[in-house]
């Protein structure tokens, strides 16, 4: 299974260096926090969240045990 991540913010703090970018993992109400300086780098980051807490595998088995019912 692919997981699929939209923008759905991108803000910055006064003062602090950085952008704060929000993803959601699409299909479920996962929100993942990233601090990067450029897209591309926050959607790195964020994929590595999600290989980190194998969100994937347990989507996998989430998505099978309600297909099931």
């Amino acid at each position: 299974m692919v997981i699929e991540l939209t923008l759905v913010d991108v803000y910055r703090y006064e003062g602090l260096p950085g952008k704060r970018f929000r993803f959601r993992v699409k299909g479920t109400r996962v929100y993942i926090n990233v601090l990067a300086d450029e897209l591309d780098e926050a959607v790195k980051k964020a994929e590595e969240i999600v290989k980190r807490l194998e969100l994937d595998k347990y989507l996998i088995e989430k998505e099978s045990s309600t297909e099931i019912k």
